[in-house]
């Protein structure tokens, strides 16, 4: 067994010896901004929010210019319409249209000569049954900064329902600001009660801080787009490698 274990630090330490460095000059494929909308149309009674940026490059910071003088208009499936006013540098919001479960909405907006559209349709919503915070004792676990675990593992409990296909969406807050969004679907749990841990390792929870978790209840397309961030901007551990969106 020695002997073996010699023979492959040799090999090894040869290929090390051998081996040289190249530099590699990766095209980020710079192009033109294009415009990003997104927004909210909920049953919880809030306004309805559209928040309208543009792109930019890869090597550039995450300061997304707003979109500002857009006309931001919504009208669901029965009819009832309304323009949403700008209420801040490319957010426009209004309480005229609020979300009813099982309607469908249409989003239009008119920017730079441009008009973007999109639709979306309120899900049944599934009832929030329990939050689960626990202290992680633990200190050589491996994981987030430093090597250690996050300070807390928080898990959410739900009952799916059996006789549909549901998506979720959980938003995690900490004294106010967003920290991470997590989205998960019932291909694997459908019909089943779910205890779903909300896996962040970043996460560092002081005594005296205030942890929110919102549940959202999306279709399939919104499942969709926030799925294909993989682990960009604070997004699910999963799916997708960085890109250039």
């Amino acid at each position: 067994m020695k002997h073996q274990m010699s023979s492959l630090s040799f090999i090894l330490g040869l290929l090390l010896f051998n081996s040289c460095t190249e530099k590699i000059d990766i095209d980020l494929n710079s192009s033109d901004p294009q415009i990003v909308i997104q927004g909210s149309v909920s049953n919880s009674g809030l306004p309805s929010i559209i928040s309208i940026t543009e792109s930019v490059n890869f090597d550039e910071s995450n300061d997304f210019p707003k979109v500002e003088g857009a006309i931001v208009s919504l009208i669901d499936n029965l009819g009832n319409s309304a323009i949403l006013p700008e209420t801040s540098p490319g957010n426009y919001s209004s309480s005229t249209i609020t979300g009813t479960i099982g309607n469908t909405y249409f989003l239009n907006v008119e920017t730079d000569g441009k008009t973007l559209t999109s639709n979306s349709t309120v899900p049944n919503q599934v009832p929030f049954d329990s939050l689960i915070v626990e202290l992680n004792t633990s200190s050589d676990s491996g994981f987030g900064p430093g090597g250690e675990s996050s300070s807390h593992y928080v898990k959410v409990q739900y009952q799916d329902p059996i006789e549909e296909t549901n998506y979720y969406r959980f938003v995690e807050y900490v004294n106010g600001e967003f920290k991470k969004f997590y989205v998960y679907d019932d291909r694997l749990s459908n019909g089943l009660f779910i205890t779903q841990d909300l896996i962040n390792n970043d996460r560092d929870l002081s005594p005296g801080d205030t942890l929110k978790i919102e549940m959202q209840c999306v279709d399939s397309f919104v499942y969709d787009y926030f799925f294909s961030f993989g682990n960009l901007f604070g997004g699910p551990a999963n799916s997708s490698a960085p890109s250039n969106p």
